[in-house]
């Protein structure tokens, strides 16, 4: 099968979250089962150092505006990455933003960018079976898929399109429609995300438990009525975890490595990170936290929560991350506050978010909400018991203790006390040695691999493919 990815991040090309993984993930796994996979992917300032092979050039017209870009090409791992070339609409350091806000002018940027792809999908002599959008970057190309190319070589091509993230759906003011030649007789505002659910073939989201959620207020933020219309046709497929990258026995960022059947390299990644950190060597806990610092992470009561715990225990806790300034300027206060047992790392490193999966005892996830996740999955291999509000994705792939076959802590509330709790019920876990180890080796057992997920998606492309051809 020939499949083509339109997409707006890529891991090891461009990445703000999630997305990126699951993208390349799932491509990779295609490719691995036999399959050809283009990715078609803005050409974003940072890309330009990427040299490029061959190009062509497109040209169309949307809301009668004349408009043309280049689609270069490289090779990365087997996958062809096809480059969308506009420098007023993508040559920006920053994808979405400048930082503070979003750019003005994303829907056109994107709707541009979903044309182009489509343009050039019909012009090009390979042609594809299946189109896979990726959120609400994406969400244009099943509009016009539908509407301007009825009459075109890509009119029996089906469109699948994956929500990683429903709260981010893009909307925008009524007079985009006239501008990006969508619906122009609507005067209602423009909703990225909710085109995609009227247009696309096939729906899915990336986890069961989400996609459950979704069908309802207020997960679907605003859009449940949507996702029922499209109940039949949407279904829910878990992120796999690229046990390439994410695998404590080879991991080259960890100052030891180790496996479940020698956990000594664990022990001296804990010790390494102390060190690093300057946090005292102890007979205490270790929780640790990579992610982005937003609401949906649930920072509103886990600092709180963090707060009444530290005052009262002498375990230790490492937040990693970057977001809202409420919550970085909170954990700056939180290590001034704890300084023998908390520590801020505001900022980024793919290096350290792999030595603090190594090193933590515990990971910390008590997010809102959560479509998949993918750090209790790493975590779970790492031996690093997982502690999550259990929504979503969490819920999906976190069975909580005490059950028989434990592989983390769970909680239902998202809130003050019942993170507390958690906390505590940590701490209790990790006081028994024997208890302990043993959800943690559950954890280490378990399997989210790609390939699994790949299969899921195939079986969906061909119920797609189906529908179309009838």
């Amino acid at each position: 099968m020939r499949i083509l990815f339109i997409c707006s991040e890529y891991e090891g090309l461009i990445k703000t979250g999630g997305l990126a993984d699951a993208c390349r993930g799932l491509a990779q796994s295609l490719l691995a089962a036999g399959h050809q996979v283009t990715v078609a992917l803005p050409r974003y300032g940072a890309l330009y150092q990427h040299s490029t092979t061959e190009w062509q050039s497109v040209y169309f017209h949307l809301a009668g505006r004349a408009f043309g870009c280049a689609v270069r090409h490289f090779n990365l791992d087997g996958v062809d990455i096809a480059l969308v070339e506009h420098d007023d609409f993508f040559r920006r350091d920053r994808p979405y933003d400048d930082g503070e806000h979003g750019y003005t002018d994303n829907p056109l940027r994107f709707a541009f960018f979903c044309k182009a792809a489509l343009e050039w999908a019909q012009q090009t002599e390979q042609k594809f079976d299946l189109i896979h959008g990726h959120d609400w970057q994406s969400a244009a190309a099943a509009y016009y898929l539908k509407q301007h190319y009825g009459n075109s070589s890509l009119a029996q091509v089906p469109f699948v399109f994956s929500i990683h993230n429903g709260a981010y759906q893009e909307k925008c003011a009524p007079h985009w429609r006239h501008e990006l030649d969508i619906e122009p007789q609507r005067h209602d505002e423009l909703n990225f995300l909710a085109m995609a659910l009227r247009y696309a073939d096939k729906l899915n989201t990336v986890s069961a438990g989400y996609r459950d959620e979704l069908m309802h207020e207020p997960e679907a933020v605003g859009l449940s009525g949507l996702y029922q219309q499209r109940a039949a046709d949407f279904t829910g497929i878990l992120n796999g975890c690229d046990y390439d990258i994410w695998h404590p026995a080879k991991d080259p960022y960890l100052s030891a490595n180790y496996d479940t059947d020698d956990l000594s390299g664990k022990a001296l990644c804990k010790a390494a990170i102390r060190n690093q950190l300057q946090l005292n060597e102890a007979k205490v806990p270790l929780f640790v936290a990579v992610s982005r610092l937003t609401g949906q992470k649930g920072y509103d009561y886990l600092l709180p929560a963090l707060t009444l715990w530290l005052a009262h225990t002498s375990s230790q806790v490492v937040v990693m991350g970057t977001g809202e300034a409420r919550y970085c300027k909170a954990l700056t206060l939180l290590q001034q506050q704890f300084p023998a047992q908390f520590r801020f790392v505001q900022g980024f490193s793919e290096a350290m978010a792999h030595q603090l999966e190594a090193a933590g005892d515990f990971f910390l996830m008590p997010s809102l909400f959560e479509p998949c996740g993918l750090n209790q999955l790493y975590s779970l291999r790492y031996g690093t018991v997982p502690l999550v509000r259990l929504t979503g994705g969490l819920k999906d792939t976190v069975k909580p203790w005490p059950a028989r076959g434990a592989t983390g802590i769970g909680y239902a509330e998202p809130d003050i006390s019942a993170t507390l709790l958690a906390l505590k019920q940590a701490e209790e876990l990790y006081a028994k040695a024997r208890s302990y180890r043993s959800v943690q080796q559950n954890g280490m057992a378990q399997n989210f691999s790609w390939p699994k997920a790949a299969e899921q998606y195939l079986a969906l492309y061909q119920q797609a493919l189906w529908v179309k051809a009838h």
